[in-house]
Order: C-alpha cells, then sequence, then structure tokens
C-alpha cells in the first residue's frame, strides 16, 4: 500500500512536531472504536479485574460505552471512579501521582476520555519523554472540584502507567491475532505503521543480535525500521510499495534500490539498472560497466551480475527473462543490439527478428521461450505491440552474522543505519 494512504498519515514527509501528538491521539481513540479486540486488551490493562469481570461476564449486560478526544473536565460528571491514565515515554509511578500539589482551577482539555457505565478513564498522551503527571493530577482535580468531590480524591481516582511501549505490545499482539485469524484490521495496521515511523523503539522489536537467521521476518522489521529511519532525512525517501522495501536510487540509470532477506537471515541489496529504455539509453551511450565489488567500512562486498530482458504493454510489466552469464553463448548487451531491438516492436518482422536473437545468442540449455512464456503469453496473445528493454540486477549480500555484530540492542539502529547508508551511498556510485 503507498504509504500516503495511511488513514492516519498527512500528506507530508515532515513530522509537525505538535499536530503529531494530536494524530497519535486520534489514531489511538479511532482504533479503540474500530477494533474491539485491541480495545478490550487495552481495558484489561487499565482497569481492576472486578470491573472487567461486571462488564464483561455477562450475555445480558447493556453496557454503555463512550469514546470521545478533547474533551473539557467540565463536561464529565457522573461517575463512580477515574482511571487517570498516562501515556508516554515517561514512566509514572503512583507516588509520583500523589504527590502533586500544583492544584491551578482551571477547564482543562482531556486528550481522550473513555466514559463505561459510570467508570470513566482519561488517558494523556505524550509523543516523547515527556512527564505529564502534573497536567494528569490536574485534570483529574478540576473534575472532582466541579462535581465537589475534591476530598475523595484518593478514593475515587486511580492513577495508571500505560506508556507506549507498554500499548504497542498489545497493539502487536492484538493484530498479530486478527492476521491469524484472516481478519486483519485495516485501522489497527495503520495505527501501528503511523507509531513506528515515529519512534520504532515503541514497538516490540528486537535486535538482530537476539533473532535466530531463520526468523526472516523480523530481520525484515529490523531493517524496515532503519529505511523508516533514513525516510525521515531530506536525501532520502522511502518506495511506497507493500510488496517490496526499499528507497528512491534517482540516478538516471535506476530508480530503485531494494533490500530483502533471504531463507538463511541475509540482507540482500540490488538494483535495477536499464529497467526502462531512457534508463537502457544512458548506460550504452555511456559505454559504463559496474563496478564488481563495493566497499563498507573496511570490507568489501561482491557485486553479482544477472541478466532481465524485460517485456511491457502500456507500461506494465507481462513477461521477462532473467539469466546470467554462463547462459549466453555470445554477447547480446551491445550497444547495436540496445538500438536496433529495445523499444516499441510490432507483431510480424519485429518478433521474428527478437526471436532469431535469442535464439542466437543464448546456450540452447535455456529454453528461453519456455522461459518466458513467449508463444502464450506473446505469439498467441492478442497484442500487436510490445516495449523490450535490456536490464539487470546488480546485487550483494551482507551475510547475517555481520547483520547481528551490527546490531546488538534494541533501542540503538545507528550501526544498522551507518551500513544501509553506506550501502545506499556505494550503489548510486556503482558505475564508472
Amino acid at each position: 500500500m503507498n504509504t500516503h494512504l495511511n488513514i492516519f498519515r498527512t500528506y507530508a514527509k515532515e513530522n509537525r512536531r505538535y499536530q503529531l501528538e494530536n494524530d497519535l491521539t486520534r489514531a489511538l481513540a479511532i482504533c479503540m472504536q474500530e477494533d474491539s479486540l485491541f480495545f478490550h486488551e487495552i481495558l484489561k490493562s487499565i482497569l481492576d479485574p472486578k470491573y472487567v469481570n461486571e462488564f464483561f461476564n455477562d450475555l445480558s449486560s447493556l453496557n454503555q460505552i463512550e469514546i470521545n478526544i478533547q474533551k473539557n473536565s467540565s463536561e464529565i460528571n457522573g461517575f463512580e471512579k477515574i482511571f487517570a491514565v498516562s501515556l508516554s515515554e515517561y514512566v509514572m509511578l503512583p507516588e509520583h501521582f500523589w504527590n502533586q500539589n500544583y492544584e491551578t482551577l482551571y477547564d482543562p482539555i482531556c486528550d481522550i476520555v473513555i466514559n463505561i457505565n459510570g467508570i470513566v478513564i482519561i488517558i494523556e498522551a505524550k509523543r516523547d519523554n515527556v512527564d505529564c503527571t502534573a497536567q494528569l493530577y490536574n485534570q483529574v482535580f478540576n473534575i472532582l472540584k466541579k462535581n465537589e468531590l475534591t476530598e475523595e480524591l484518593k478514593e475515587i481516582v486511580v492513577p495508571v502507567n500505560l506508556n507506549w511501549q507498554k500499548l504497542m505490545e498489545i497493539a502487536v499482539k492484538a493484530y498479530s491475532f486478527e492476521k491469524a485469524t484472516n481478519a486483519p484490521n485495516r485501522f489497527l495496521n495503520d495505527f501501528i505503521d503511523l507509531v513506528k515511523n515515529h519512534n520504532f523503539r515503541w514497538l516490540p522489536e528486537p535486535s538482530i543480535f537476539s533473532v535466530s537467521p531463520d526468523n526472516t521476518d523480523a530481520i525484515y522489521r529490523r531493517i524496515e525500521s532503519v529505511i523508516n529511519e533514513l525516510n525521515k532525512k531530506e536525501e532520502f525517501n522511502k518506495l511506497d510499495y507493500n510488496n517490496r522495501l526499499g528507497l528512491s536510487l534517482k540516478q538516471p540509470w535506476a530508480q530503485e534500490i531494494l533490500f530483502s532477506i533471504s531463507e538463511n537471515g541475509d540482507l540482500i541489496v540490488a538494483v535495477y539498472p536499464g529497467n526502462t529504455k531512457s534508463q537502457g539509453a544512458y548506460i550504452f551511450n555511456q559505454d559504463s560497466k559496474p563496478k564488481d565489488f563495493i566497499s563498507v567500512g573496511n570490507k568489501q562486498y561482491q557485486v553479482s551480475i544477472a541478466y532481465h530482458v524485460k517485456f511491457t504493454s502500456f507500461q506494465r510489466y507481462f513477461t521477462g527473462l532473467w539469466f546470467t552469464e554462463k547462459d549466453l553463448i555470445e554477447e547480446l548487451y551491445t550497444k547495436d543490439n540496445f538500438w536496433k531491438y529495445c523499444g516499441r516492436k510490432k507483431r510480424g518482422k519485429d518478433w521474428d527478428e527478437i526471436s532469431q536473437l535469442f535464439d542466437k545468442t543464448l546456450n540452447a540449455n535455456f529454453n528461453w521461450k519456455k522461459d518466458c512464456e513467449w508463444e502464450a503469453k506473446i505469439i498467441k496473445s492478442k497484442r500487436s505491440q510490445f516495449d523490450m528493454s535490456f536490464g539487470y540486477e546488480l546485487s550483494t549480500v551482507i551475510p547475517f552474522q555481520e547483520l547481528r555484530e551490527t546490531d546488538q540492542n534494541k533501542s540503538d539502529l545507528s550501526g544498522l543505519t551507518v551500513l544501509i547508508e553506506s550501502i545506499y551511498n556505494e550503489f548510486r556510485t556503482i558505475y564508472i
């Protein structure tokens, strides 16, 4: 999915510092409203068990639930208990809450207010490590003052530290369960994505040092966190795809650099030069060749080269040929062949010439017609033309063990970030 289509994310790359807090608050409230499992798990983490049992243990119960955001304290009444919840990186201790004495009389606005059968939950959310204890205390003090209940403050109010890490553990577990039952919730997925892009540390995400090489999902998520961090910088742009992970390369010969994880936990980095005719024209006109190695720190990594002949129709890829040097009996990617065969090709003579070209240059053991389904997808199709390009796949592999040595602290992405940024810069200048 295009990341701009995240329900909760604004169409802007830069974080609006103060608006972000409102975005997070609103997103959380909507998710509680739209995802019953998530909301129930949050209630279990905040309320005393006796209230959860009282509300939900009887099929005939008629529970009245209200979720509001930005509600004035003067509008809150008719309650028997208030749970005052701090949602921040800062850990609020109950004794810290009760030590507050800054009792200013005003009408504060509460971020999120939940009312269940006269039990009120007030959530004060912060986007970072801000201590909101005094603010939260004043909110409940003013609520009780308006209702003439300040003398019963300690009997009525229960301070609760939720914090973002705890909340996101709940969110991830709920969403994982929903996916396992084939009922993923779009709202919760987008909320997790919003939070992860703001601060990956809030999500339960182990370092690569802590996972096994066959846990490819965890390794992939860690690399994605690095890409998200780089995306916050002006010079980087994360690709808007849901089926592959990468960054814009912005070179005349290639537009993307992609990252994937092998079955044994290695990081595979690849670019695809010559993916279009204009990209190919740059390569063949410059008569440029890619480097055999890239250098990252004091290490060198070999660059593997594969070939990809791409067939498109109305700018949509429909088939292609993948092969390596061993599949060639004579050079195919020459400047003369590029200008003669790449581009738009009409049914008839053009297609016959392309067929003859592949018969002449590709090894007989490599059944190119079967590989690209030449008969079914081209000859017997209703197409009258297609576009062909001569492309490459340039890739390198960073072994799992080196990723593991680089990423040992789940709260510190700097080692992996330096690694990915260095690889990116090497691939940007891979042609000489």
